[in-house]
C-alpha cells in the first residue's frame, strides 16, 4: 500500500504476516504484529517508496520514492539489514510499480512487464509480458518452498497462474474487466481476484482451474486494495477503499474443494498438480449461493488498508494514516465488530 500520509510512503506485511514494514520519508520501519511492537528503524536519509521484507529475516527489497527517493524509481536494491549493506541491484527500464520476495525469487512488477530473478547470482529467470499494470497488480503464495503465482493478463479479466517448480501454467476467465486484485493462499492451492468494479471476489482452484465460489463485496463501486487469507485457509479479508475490512468463511469454498476430489491440506511440493498440458483455459460460471455473504465486518476510519488473520481469530488492519487496528471475531456468531486495540506507526509529535 503506498501513497500515504506523515511520513509514510508503503506499508507491507511479510509473507507469513508475522511483521509490517514502512517506508518512510527517510528510510524504513519494521514492527512485529502481535503484540504490537516496533522494531527497530533504518535512518537512510531518503525515501523508500516500495519495501518488502523476506519473512522475518535480515533481507529487505528497497525501492526509492517520496520528496526526495534513496534509490531511483526504476531500480530495486536488495539490502542486508544485518549487514547494513547492499547485496545487489537490479535495474529496469521504467519505474518499479511492486515488489515480492521468495525465499529464491525476486519478483519485480513494472507496468507492463513482470521479472523474476533468482536470489542466487541474481541472474534473470525469466521476463513476462502483462496487461498494463498500474496498480502492480500481483498474488504469490507464502509458503517458502515453492512458488505459485498470479497476474492479470488481459483488459477482459483473464489471470495467469505459474507454479514454477512444476513448469506449469493456467489461464482462468475470471472477470470480464480488469482484475485489479489477487490473493493466494499459503499452499497454493486457491486463487481469489477482484475486478476493477469491486462487486464481488471470485475464487478458483489452482489445482484444477475450477471456479468455486463468488462471494459478495457490496452493490456499489469501490477499489479492492487487499485480499488476504489466514494460514489454513479459514477465513478470506478484504480491504477496500470503503473504509472496512470484511471477513468471508471459506468453509463453503473447501466443501466445494473436497466434493471436486481435493483435500484441504498444505501440500508438498511434490504433490501439487497442476493439468497436465502446459497451458489451460478455464472459463467459470459464476452463481452465487447462500454461503457468498460477508461473515463479518470491521469499521475502520481511514479508506485505504491491509489486513491480516491469525488463527486465533485476530484480525490486523494497517492504515493509510499510519493506524495500526487489533478486532476479534466470534467464528461462531459473526456480524459486524469494533476495534479492541489501536496503535499509531509514527508517535505523533508533541
Amino acid at each position: 500500500m503506498n501513497n500515504l500520509n506523515d511520513g509514510l510512503l508503503y506499508l507491507s506485511f511479510n509473507q507469513d504476516q508475522t511483521c509490517l514494514v514502512a517506508g518512510t520519508e527517510n528510510g524504513f520501519r519494521v514492527y512485529d504484529l502481535i503484540p504490537f511492537k516496533f522494531r527497530f528503524q533504518r535512518i537512510l536519509n531518503g525515501g523508500i517508496g516500495i519495501i518488502e521484507m523476506m519473512y522475518k529475516s535480515n533481507i529487505f527489497g528497497l525501492v526509492g520514492g517520496g520528496k526526495n527517493p534513496k534509490f531511483t524509481p526504476n531500480k530495486v536494491i536488495l539490502w542486508d539489514d544485518y549487514q547494513t549493506k547492499i547485496l545487489n541491484e537490479f535495474k529496469l527500464t521504467s519505474s518499479v510499480i511492486n515488489l515480492k520476495l521468495k525465499k529464491d525469487k525476486i519478483i519485480i512488477v513494472c507496468e507492463q512487464r513482470i521479472y523474476v530473478y533468482s536470489m542466487d547470482k541474481y541472474k534473470l529467470i525469466e521476463t513476462i509480458e502483462t496487461v498494463k499494470n498500474t496498480v502492480g497488480c500481483i498474488g504469490l503464495n507464502s509458503d517458502p518452498n515453492f512458488t505459485v503465482m498470479g497476474y492479470p493478463i488481459s483488459p477482459e479479466g483473464f489471470l495467469k497462474v505459474k507454479y514454477y517448480e512444476k513448469s506449469k501454467e493456467l489461464e482462468i476467465n475470471a472477470h470480464n474487466s480488469l482484475i485489479m486484485c489477487i490473493g493466494i493462499n499459503s499452499d497454493g492451492s486457491l486463487v481469489a481476484t477482484a475486478c476493477d468494479n469491486g462487486h464481488v471476489i471470485r475464487v478458483f482452484c489452482i489445482l484444477n482451474g475450477q471456479f468455486i465460489e463468488e462471494f459478495r463485496r457490496g452493490k456499489d463501486k469501490a477499489l479492492i486494495t487487499n485480499i488476504s487469507f489466514d494460514e489454513y485457509s479459514n477465513w478470506m479479508g478484504i480491504c477496500s477503499d470503503k473504509g472496512q475490512v470484511q471477513i468471508f468463511s471459506m468453509g463453503s469454498v473447501w466443501q466445494k474443494v473436497q466434493e471436486g476430489g481435493a483435500e484441504r491440506k498444505k501440500l508438498p511440493q511434490n504433490q501439487i498438480q497442476l493439468p497436465k498440458n502446459d497451458t489451460s483455459i478455464f472459463k467459470g460460471v459464476f452463481k452465487m449461493s447462500n454461503a457468498d455473504k460477508c461473515f463479518a465486518k470491521i469499521k475502520i476510519e481511514e479508506q485505504q488498508a491491509i489486513c491480516a488473520i491469525y488463527n486465533n481469530n485476530d484480525i490486523i488492519a494497517v492504515t493509510s494514516t499510519g493506524k495500526y487496528y487489533l478486532s476479534q471475531i466470534n467464528p461462531a456468531k459473526g456480524g459486524f465488530y469494533t476495534v479492541i486495540k489501536t496503535e499509531d506507526l509514527i508517535p505523533k509529535s508533541k
